[in-house]
């Protein structure tokens, strides 16, 4: 499958972007936070419209394919959906380092697709965060995860060099471009 990744734009793939995160992932903070859809739209609608201006920010990229689904008269038809999304930002730093972190907000695939191409996407979407940072001057990127079953979402990190701490991932830059996937 030929995969093409874009940059989100706020008119085209707000409204995507919120049913995945809600749909799929909403349930995971669940019992801690208060969901709304409107505040994550809005939050998502002026990230991506800064995005248009400055690419240096936050960094929002969606992947779209065609997917078959059935329709209530059992027939078929071939659909434009969102396949994957990832959100990036920066200006992270801990308490005890003056070097900037760009942080993973999501890596967020459609867990309906079989293992292989949600593995693929989320290479992908690793390789996109390192390019980002790299171009920007950031030097050291940060994925976590906040769901119950991470286990194999940071696997995917440490074979490609990261430092895995629980459902923390890190690496330097510079380290992460010698293991792009591409």
């Amino acid at each position: 499958m030929e995969l093409e990744w874009q940059m989100a734009h706020p008119l085209n793939d707000i409204d995507d972007i919120v049913y995945m995160a809600d749909s799929v992932f909403g349930h995971e903070a669940d019992g801690i936070l208060t969901r709304d859809r409107n505040v994550f739209r809005k939050n998502v609608t002026v990230a991506t419209t800064v995005q248009l201006f400055d690419r240096s920010k936050e960094f929002i990229a969606v992947c779209r394919g065609n997917k078959v689904i059935d329709t209530f008269l059992g027939q078929a038809e071939v659909v434009d959906t969102l396949l994957a999304y990832c959100w990036f930002d920066r200006g992270g730093y801990t308490t005890y380092a003056n070097e900037e972190i760009s942080n993973a907000k999501f890596h967020h695939v459609d867990l309906q697709l079989p293992v292989r191409l949600r593995v693929r996407l989320i290479n992908e979407m690793i390789d996109q965060h390192i390019l980002w940072a790299h171009r920007w001057g950031i030097p050291v990127v940060c994925s976590t995860s906040i769901r119950a079953e991470h286990d194999g979402f940071m696997k995917i990190h440490k074979k490609r060099g990261f430092a895995v701490n629980g459902s923390y991932a890190w690496i330097r830059t510079e380290k992460g471009m010698e293991c792009l996937t591409k």
